[in-house]
């Protein structure tokens, strides 16, 4: 080897490291930076992506706006985070949904599990179970009986999509009940949630903030919750699922993720920032009314829910036979 080539690759080498705290302590430096997220407007996964990207602004001087690249069942968007740069200035807001993708898209044309960079686990939100306010059912158990044994297509549920977790939710509330109910998937929890307020689907199982408006001016009713630490400050009246005689304990996550290969300094310098979000007393005050529990877990804690929620809804999607058509 050449003595100025081995000189160049020595500078290099010795460069490294000082590139790698450079490229985290810049971000986001003079770029915009995209949060990325697979839902229109409206619903939980809208609310948290902009109150981050709010406050993220603030924090750093940055800017960061929220694209909101639905379709495809979240394909287009996770897609669009895949193919992005991976240098901070795309970051990709995610549900559980990500976690049961491949099993619904045997064609995804990418690993969840390896071509993304976890960063930051964030929020856990309990479920709620909502019923149009004029609907006679006062709690899951009301509603339980007032459709057991009917024919599934006298009864109709929503979600934000096929396989998207209130409709594997739902179906496992299904099992668990002994009733049927048929599937009315919608691009989104915020049209979801308009269809149950018009009464064309009798129950949604979703995340406080998406539903908690309605409730409070009765035009929904909350009948549930779905959690592991009982009743929720939001709704101190309404029971869990469990005190129904529901073995229902599943909840909504969100994490933080960027593109496969982001460089670990960078990654700390987000996740720093992500938890002076958690760590401001009015955002978090925010979450907290929306019914949100503050993670702030890093990314391996994030890697480790995406494999269980993998491992666990993969079962169910292929016991169940769901599709994304269905």
């Amino acid at each position: 080897m050449k003595r100025r080539t081995i000189l160049a690759s020595t500078a290099a080498a010795l460069a490294a490291p000082g590139l790698a705290r450079a490229q985290g302590a810049d971000w986001p430096g003079n770029r915009q930076v995209r949060i990325v997220i697979t839902y229109p407007p409206g619903g939980t996964s809208d609310f948290v992506a902009r109150l981050y990207a709010q406050q993220l602004g603030k924090q750093t001087g940055g800017n960061f706006i929220v694209e909101n690249r639905s379709g495809g069942g979240g394909v287009v968007g996770w897609t669009n985070v895949v193919r992005s740069a991976n240098d901070g200035t795309t970051l990709l807001l995610t549900d559980n949904s990500l976690a049961t993708a491949p099993p619904l898209y045997p064609n995804l044309g990418f690993d969840v599990m390896t071509d993304f960079t976890p960063v930051s686990l964030l929020l856990d939100y309990p479920t709620v179970f909502v019923v149009p306010g004029n609907s006679p059912a006062r709690s899951l158990r009301d509603y339980v009986e007032m459709v057991r044994g009917k024919p599934a297509d006298q009864n109709f549920y929503g979600s934000m999509g096929a396989g998207s977790s209130p409709h594997l939710y739902t179906e496992y509330l299904q099992d668990i009940a002994g009733i049927r109910m048929t599937h009315v998937p919608y691009r989104g929890m915020g049209p979801a949630f308009a269809d149950l307020l018009a009464g064309r689907v009798g129950l949604l199982i979703a995340a406080p903030a998406t539903v908690m408006g309605a409730v409070r001016d009765g035009r929904a009713r909350a009948i549930a919750i779905g959690t592991t630490h009982g009743r929720i400050p939001l709704l101190p009246d309404v029971p869990t699922a469990k005190e129904q005689s529901f073995d229902f304990t599943y909840s909504f996550w969100y994490g933080m993720l960027g593109p496969k290969g982001m460089n670990p300094a960078l990654v700390t310098r987000i996740k720093a920032e992500l938890d002076k979000v958690l760590a401001t007393p009015e955002v978090r005050e925010r979450f907290v009314q929306q019914g949100a529990t503050p993670v702030a877990g890093d990314g391996d804690a994030l890697r480790a829910v995406m494999q269980s929620d993998l491992a666990r809804w993969s079962e169910v999607i292929r016991v169940k036979g769901i599709t994304i058509q269905n």
